[in-house]
């Protein structure tokens, strides 16, 4: 095993204005950008000799610009019926507190976000266009980072709330018609399913199906825009990098995440705090067959999401340009990400500049700070 560290991307300057108290959240049109894309990790691990894989599914390179009729833009493959790409994305915030594993439906999102919360822990936006399952859960309250994910796939939003400072935000986002989480949106599109072992504030769930309704009922479950967005290709491009097994020490060991390759499938499957990452809706462990690094700069705002053990809210500054490094079919690929306009999906491309093409499938995004350097891999 091998420790990786991220590109150090902050100056001197930065560094010395983020540790400094930080002012409130600048507006989107005069945001300022994040660092240059550099390389998220160092590229001298050789790929091993390629090994046989599960089929590629049967559908050819698509996007960023266009993708063919029926086809998900955020993945890359047929639906089986195409009115499902009518409808908006539905975003939904799902806990990762210890205590609310295992949580039911992530392996049904076309997208999952990992990103810190305050304190050293971890959450999730999971984003579900092209399947609806049961439920999702357990729900808890939305961040900062969601008012740049909302836009991005014009998507409605479930949450369980806000902090003060959060809430004041997005009602005053474009997108704040279509935010549907609690407390004002109850059954059936948030339900409380209680479970033995659960605590009440991991009991709150969301109904895809009943939130689309509820969306449907006020004319805001439109159809989203989805261009420029991701680039999908089957066959994977060369890479001189392997990349087997993906470790996050995010903070503590419940919080350790692994993503082991298995070449069987083609696709990573997913450990976290040292046991398999398993979704209680069809007891099977979680898999994805992209895994995208997104390095951000996190600045401490002037917004108390914990006033009992004083935490600030986390900005994660998605806009500008940044590293990334894409992990699929047991390999690397090193490049950067952009994003100039609030309504506009984050766009990757490799060191030269072109299209990071992603695997057909799903996609994990973990969100992690410029200079992070608890990432190791193995090959």
């Amino acid at each position: 095993m091998r420790r990786l560290p991220f590109a150090l991307l902050l100056i001197a300057g930065l560094m010395l204005t983020a540790c400094q108290p930080q002012p409130a959240y600048t507006p989107t049109p005069t945001r300022t950008p994040g660092g240059p894309a550099e390389a998220l990790l160092p590229t001298d691990t050789p790929a091993p000799p390629t090994v046989p894989t599960a089929a590629p599914p049967p559908v050819a390179p698509s996007g960023p610009d266009s993708y063919p009729d029926g086809v998900n833009p955020l993945s890359g493959l047929p639906v089986d019926d195409p009115t499902v790409l009518d409808r908006a994305p539905l975003a939904i915030k799902v806990s990762n507190d210890p205590l609310a594993r295992q949580q039911s439906g992530l392996s049904f999102a076309d997208l999952v976000w990992e990103h810190y919360t305050e304190g050293a822990i971890t959450r999730y936006t999971a984003i579900f266009y092209s399947q609806a399952p049961e439920m999702v859960g357990s729900v808890r309250s939305g961040r900062l980072i969601d008012l740049e994910i909302i836009p991005m796939y014009d998507a409605l939003f479930s949450a369980s709330g806000f902090s003060e400072g959060v809430r004041k935000r997005v009602a005053e986002m474009s997108w704040a018609q279509r935010n549907l989480s609690g407390p004002f949106v109850a059954e059936p599109s948030l339900v409380r399913v209680r479970r033995e072992g659960l605590a009440e504030e991991h009991t709150l769930f969301a109904v895809p199906d009943e939130l689309w309704k509820l969306a449907d009922q006020r004319g805001i479950d439109n159809p989203p825009d989805l261009t420029p967005g991701m680039a999908f290709q089957p066959e994977a491009p060369p890479s001189d990098l392997a990349a087997t097994t993906i470790t996050i020490n995010w903070s503590t060991d419940r919080f350790k995440v692994e993503w082991v390759y298995d070449p069987a499938t083609g696709l990573y499957s997913r450990f976290i705090g040292g046991e398999p990452d398993t979704d209680y809706l069809t007891g099977q462990q979680i898999t994805a067959a992209n895994v995208m690094f997104v390095g951000a700069r996190h600045v401490d705002t002037d917004i108390i999401e914990d006033g009992y053990n004083g935490l600030w809210s986390i900005e994660m500054q998605v806009w500008g340009e940044g590293p990334a490094s894409l992990f699929r079919d047991g390999r690397r690929y090193e490049g950067g990400w952009s994003r100039s306009d609030p309504e506009q999906m984050l766009q990757f491309a490799d060191e030269a500049g072109n299209s990071l093409f992603f695997k057909p499938g799903n996609t994990w995004f973990e969100v992690v700070p410029l200079g992070f350097d608890r990432l190791t891999t193995e090959s």
